[in-house]
């Protein structure tokens, strides 16, 4: 008896073409990598406010969007390479590119392709900035119809280690608490509870 097919889980990532977006791709790729028959929906927006254009407008526009659905295809490309040297990549990457506002635009094309997740970078802008820029994590964040996963670059300098990572347990001293592995039938499962006693 074979096993059933499970539908593909569908990811799109927002890609910026800048430092946070390539953040996000990384975190989607490696994501997706654990599973062959899942989906990589990498999309770009082109913001622009306005509804109507011009002739030489609209012109300008399709060479735009023709340029960066190449760029995206590159930097998607580029990115697997460096990641995953030496790796074939054999999964589906479909590409998007989109006019319009970048939060309600990756939204539309996660609704469009029943994303299960949406994966975007931030550029953790405060106080006048965000409030003038805007925050598209944010407008995902708050308005989303799926789970919407912010990736950060990872980096822990001027931070420390906990002196004790983990909490004891119910019945144990505090000097005997430790990080503990647990075999299931499923899997390998690691158990961490900290907090105060």
């Amino acid at each position: 008896m074979t096993e059933p097919t499970r539908k593909p889980y569908k990811i799109v990532v927002g890609v910026d073409f800048e430092a946070t977006g390539d953040v996000a791709l990384a975190d989607a790729l490696r994501l997706l990598r654990e599973h062959p028959n899942d989906e990589l929906h990498a999309a770009f927006v082109v913001r622009r406010a306005k509804k109507t254009f011009s002739a030489a407008e609209l012109a300008q526009l399709e060479r735009e969007m023709a340029s960066a659905s190449e760029r995206l295809e590159a930097r998607v490309q580029n990115l697997c390479e460096a990641i995953f040297p030496g790796e074939s990549w054999e999964q589906a990457v479909h590409f998007h590119v989109r006019l319009g506002d970048a939060a309600e635009q990756l939204l539309q094309v996660a609704i469009d392709y029943d994303a299960d997740l949406l994966v975007v970078g931030t550029h953790a802008r405060k106080g006048v900035e965000k409030l003038l820029l805007g925050s598209v994590a944010q407008r995902l964040i708050e308005t989303a119809c799926l789970p919407v996963l912010v990736a950060r670059e990872k980096h822990f300098e001027g931070r420390r280690t906990s002196d004790r990572a983990e909490a004891a347990r119910p019945g144990e001293l505090l000097e005997d608490a430790s990080h503990r592995t647990v075999q299931l039938g499923f899997g390998r499962r690691s158990s961490h509870i900290s907090g105060l006693l």
